[in-house]
């Protein structure tokens, strides 16, 4: 497969039909075993040549056949006189029998074939002439005439072929045939289990006499799904161990396709403790020795990417620990560490990871930062130097390549982690996964040296030399011999070859798995394998002979067993889909009308779930529950739940068990104790991470009392871009304070320049640089700065259009900050100490009164609504409100009223019209798509100082009059009612302020509308909340009116 892989790349583009198959996955196997097949059918090259020229007429045969010429002649010339191919040895073989004098006088037997490639007919012609005798046994009807011809769809036809050839063979080389032997039933394996004889003789039948009793030793079960398919064998297993007295060695379990099941089986044979062995070579792709191997050359390739890198350390053959790895991988992941360069030219810092981010929010401290340097150290150090003499050497031949990968395997200290291992896998009784182990570094190295031997002087890219050496791995196998003798053997129905079976189970008698689907084999169609015969060219059968071989094969493996035969198939997949039983199955009741069926619905005995030790305590996790419900108590049950409870080993698990079903799935108060560890007497916080409580006090808990927090990606999200957008306007308004311009007289060409500095200035600092990491994210610069611009404009038109001047931009209150934090007392002496930053805050003195609007930016869909307020899951704007008003008289010396608060929304509004409109009609459109969304102070003089120009509807606010006043859809307030909704919400504050300190941890999401508390939350894994258990339901939020509000305000 190496050696095809390096004559594809050579000639790919002379390829017409397969130029595109050679880069998929699995091609060059099939692709190497054509290959083999040619030379196990005497194919050459030339013979293919000479063939084109008749099929002229079958245009995509011809060009199949061109490329294959093309590269079974290049594979050819490669290798000539400097490899010789395994089939090739059999030629080599065959030219030595007649010089030698071993096999003189010789006696030779050969057993379990029913049919011979040309090649192998050629040796057992060269043995015809050379040894003494040979004796030669072949499955066959004994009721029919060997010398008659068969038909092709009769299943012993391949071996009456076969029998036909040695005759003719024997006649040509004027050898003496011996009378043939027929075993008669007498001398059948089974031959006291009338069943089973009753099996061989009349399977072929048609049509076939029916065995009228109920079968003892042939028994059908019907399983709902393959895991309660291997559960019935287990424990059938078991019985014959227990009850019979066999040995396991004396059960085998085989099947159609041993991948579909072999997960199932590994982890049900270990909980019955059954020691099993499954034939089967496994390929060594997934092996994490070959996994880091193929990661050590993708590091190179993709100039260490992330993806590369953390295949090769999470092998766990690099040397270090899983907690070092996950730090790591957790920083570059934050850090979008990219290429060599961020590797190993400077140290990592946890600066700049956002200088747009408070400093709270930094994730990673000094400490930790110097243990991810130590382990990016380690990590780097091997993989430079192996970098170093891939990149270092042009060109690179094979054996460069080879020799720079086995140093690096050396530099790892491979070999010694394998022995640790191994030895830690036969500590734990895992002799399977020990000797795999013990396998793998030989064949690798083995690989490596045929590399070297017969490729190594060719010159390559590295990309080329991972196909190849890819191509390599696909075809390496780990064979395995039982690690101990007494097992039950899982082996392919096919190609099992067990002797001295007494009990046989046959498992996944689907259809398409016993018997196949039958497709086309290889890279010719069945109808141009016939037009191959036809032409002279013989190869192997094609698919419709395939078909009835394999049903000879079948018959075979069932009639395998001493004693029983056991047989199962499924109703359904591993995911609850239907599938249908076999052909096979229909058979059997033809040939056993009262077959022994059973099934995992009809076998209701409580017997039946009680085994071993592990397989009996599931099932008795599902009885205890099922007795809740019921009631009924059966005694077998009593006696099972007794002897785990006095059992030591079992009896903390069954204690756990029981608790487990009364558990419900609900949090409520944590202990005194440990509400103190997380909080002392102080709530040091912000007014969302309130929200987030009133929301759900478990979400609150888990993200500030556990301080979870989201794995950081080095991307782009919401959050990024709301951040920037902030501290654009932050950075706008200070420098039009700097400059000493009004907003009311700002220019637009001006604005729009100071927007595009401040964008330019601050987007490089976003996030480790995220906005000029790609050319998608600097487009993405571009429209940011134009939607930037609109929310400026749209800004500046708010404050043109009224009397109230911008007073204050970003003002934090807090212990660090120009206003003092709002600090809320609680009745037992505990303080909650809130902090937060006020994006805008708007005055108007009038009257020798001064009026304050806050103004909050919001990048996302959020509108202000009342009735959240009221529930407390939307504080933010009174709150902040709130905390001007009470400490920004000392600032004014003046008495401070509320105007109103608003968020406003940095949107790109997208106006459609079917015709074009002035450029004043889009602006006003613009404008009134802009409007703040929040509460006003119902005054409509205050409005009016607002919105100088509002006549009906107001475009900046939510707001509309009337002749008689403020319309009702106005979103307003009278001054009693903001005074009370400001007390209300400290109230609310209070109120969380006392659950968080008695420890309320409640699994309590709401639910408005639509709307849940859980739609966006991280910790949905964490609380796990499902509405089917009794304890977990909505918190419902009544759709108030504002009318009901307000009267509810009044009323508190």
């Amino acid at each position: 497969n190496m050696v095809l892989r390096k004559v594809i790349d050579d000639m790919e583009e002379e390829l017409k039909v397969f130029h595109k198959s050679v880069r998929q996955q699995g091609f060059m196997q099939t692709l190497g075993e054509m290959i083999c097949e040619f030379q196990q059918y005497d194919v050459t090259p030339e013979a293919l040549l000479g063939k084109i020229e008749t099929i002229k007429d079958r245009p995509m045969l011809e060009s199949k056949i061109r490329d294959l010429y093309l590269i079974f002649s290049g594979f050819k010339n490669y290798i000539k006189e400097k490899y010789i191919t395994t089939e090739e040895t059999l030629d080599i073989l065959t030219s030595k029998i007649e010089s030698s004098t071993i096999l003189e006088k010789a006696l030779i037997w050969i057993d379990g074939f029913y049919g011979f490639t040309p090649q192998q007919y050629r040796i057992l012609y060269g043995l015809l002439k050379k040894v003494e005798k040979i004796s030669i046994s072949l499955t066959l009807d004994p009721s029919v005439d060997l010398y008659s011809s068969c038909d092709e769809s009769d299943p012993f036809c391949e071996s009456r072929r076969t029998f036909d050839k040695f005759n003719k063979m024997m006649a040509l080389y004027g050898v003496k045939l011996e009378p043939p032997i027929s075993l008669n039933s007498k001398e059948m394996s089974f031959n006291k289990n009338e069943e089973l004889s009753h099996l061989e003789r009349e399977y072929f039948n048609y049509p076939c006499i029916p065995y009228e009793k109920e079968t003892k030793y042939i028994k059908l079960y019907t399983a709902s799904n393959p895991h309660t398919e291997i559960e019935y064998i287990a424990h059938s297993i078991l019985n014959l161990v227990k009850d019979r007295g066999y040995r396991y060695r004396d059960i085998a379990v085989v099947t159609g396709n041993i991948s579909s099941y072999q997960k199932i089986i590994e982890s049900t044979f270990k909980e019955y403790k059954i020691p099993y062995f499954i034939d089967e070579k496994k390929d060594i792709l997934t092996h994490p020795l070959v996994e880091l191997i193929r990661a050590s050359l993708e590091i190179v390739i993709s100039n260490w990417s992330y993806e590369s890198i953390f295949r090769y350390l999470k092998t766990r053959f690099v040397g270090i620990d899983e907690e070092d790895i996950d730090l790591l991988e957790n920083y570059v992941l934050a850090y979008g560490i990219r290429g060599i360069n961020r590797w190993i030219k400077e140290d990592w810092t946890q600066k700049n990871l956002d200088e747009l981010e408070d400093i709270i929010e930094k994730e990673y401290e000094e400490k930790l930062i110097s243990s991810i340097n130590r382990t990016r150290i380690k990590v780097s150090e091997p993989l430079i130097k192996f970098y170093k003499k891939l990149r270092e050497k042009n060109p690179l031949s094979i054996a460069d390549i080879t020799i720079a990968l086995y140093e690096l395997l050396e530099d790892l200290e491979i070999s010694k982690r394998l022995s640790e291992h191994i030895n830690r896998f036969i500590e734990e009784n895992k002799l399977i996964l020990a000797k795999q182990n013990q396998q793998i570094w030989d064949l690798i190295i083995e690989l490596f040296d045929k590399m070297v031997e017969i490729l190594g002087d060719e010159e390559i890219t590295l990309k080329q030399y991972a196909k190849i050496l890819d191509a390599g791995l696909e075809q390496c196998k780990m064979g395995l011999i039982p690690p101990a003798l007494d097992q039950v053997v899982v082996a392919d129905l096919e190609r099992s070859r067990l002797p001295n079976i007494k009990s046989l189970f046959v498992i996944g008698i689907n259809d398409g798995m016993i018997p196949s689907t039958t497709g086309e084999l290889g890279l010719f169609s069945d109808e141009e394998r016939i037009t191959m015969n036809n032409l002279g060219v013989e190869l192997a059968p094609d698919g419709r002979r395939m078909a009835f071989e394999e049903q000879f094969l079948i018959y075979l493996g069932l009639t395998k067993p001493e004693e029983y035969l056991y047989m199962s198939f499924s109703i359904g997949d591993e995911e609850g889909k239907a599938i249908r039983p076999s052909i096979l199955i229909p058979r059997l009741k033809k040939l056993f009308p009262c077959i022994s069926c059973d099934s995992d619905f009809t076998d209701l005995r409580e017997e039946r779930l009680i085994s071993s030790p592990i397989p009996t305590f599931h099932h008795l996790g599902n009885v205890l529950r099922d007795i809740l419900e019921t009631g009924e108590f059966p005694d077998i049950w009593k006696d099972v739940l007794s002897w785990y409870l006095t059992e030591d080993e079992w009896a903390d698990k069954t204690k756990i068990t029981i608790k487990g079903l009364f558990h419900t799935n609900q949090e409520n108060y944590m202990e005194r104790e440990s509400v103190k560890k997380l909080y002392n007497d102080k709530i040091y916080s912000s007014v969302s991470r309130l929200e987030k409580f009133a929301a759900c006090p478990f979400g609150y808990f888990v993200e500030y009392g556990l301080k979870a927090k989201e794995r950081k990606i080095y991307k782009l999200g919401l959050p990024d871009i709301g951040r920037l957008f902030h501290k654009v306007l932050d950075d706008f308004s200070r420098k039009l304070k700097e400059k000493e311009i009004p907003w009311r007289e700002l220019d637009r060409t001006l604005g729009d320049r100071i927007i595009e500095e401040s964008i330019d200035d601050l987007a490089p600092r976003l996030s480790g640089e995220i906005l000029l990491s790609s050319a998608r994210n600097k487009y993405l610069i571009r429209r940011l700065k134009r939607i930037t611009k609109r929310a400026v404009w749209a800004l500046t038109e708010h404050i043109k259009r009224g009397n109230f001047e911008p007073a204050e931009f970003e003002i934090g209150f807090g212990e660090d900050y120009k206003l003092p934090p709002i600090v809320i007392k609680l009745d037992t002496g505990e303080k909650i100490i809130l902090t937060g930053r006020i994006d805008r805050v708007d005055i108007l003195d009038k009257d020798n009164k001064i009026y304050v609007k806050v103004i909050d930016y919001k990048s996302g869909n959020k509108a202000f609504n009342l009735a959240d307020v009221f529930y407390g899951i939307q504080l933010q704007l009174l709150l902040y409100l709130d905390a001007f008003l009470e400490s920004g008289q000392e600032v004014y010396n003046k008495e401070l009223f509320p105007a109103g608060a608003f968020y406003f929304k940095i949107d790109d509004p997208l106006i459609r019209s079917a015709k074009e409109m002035p450029n004043e009609e889009l602006e006003r459109l613009l404008l009134k798509n802009l409007k703040l969304s929040g509460i006003a102070l119902g005054d409509i003089d205050i409005i009016k100082e607002m919105d100088t120009e509002l006549e009906r509807f107001s475009e900046i606010l939510p707001v509309e009059v009337t002749r008689s006043g403020i319309g009702r859809r106005s979103s307003t307030a009278t001054m009693e009612e903001f005074n009370n909704l400001r007390e209300y919400v400290r109230n609310i504050v209070t109120e969380i302020g006392k659950e968080i300190l008695k420890g309320n941890v409640k699994i309590s999401p709401y639910k408005s509308k639509q709307n849940t508390s859980c739609d966006y939350c991280l910790y949905k894994s964490v609380c796990q909340f499902d509405m089917l258990l009794e304890d977990n339901k909505y918190r419902v939020l009544k759709n108030l009116n504002k009318d009901e509000i307000w009267k509810e305000l009044k009323r508190d």
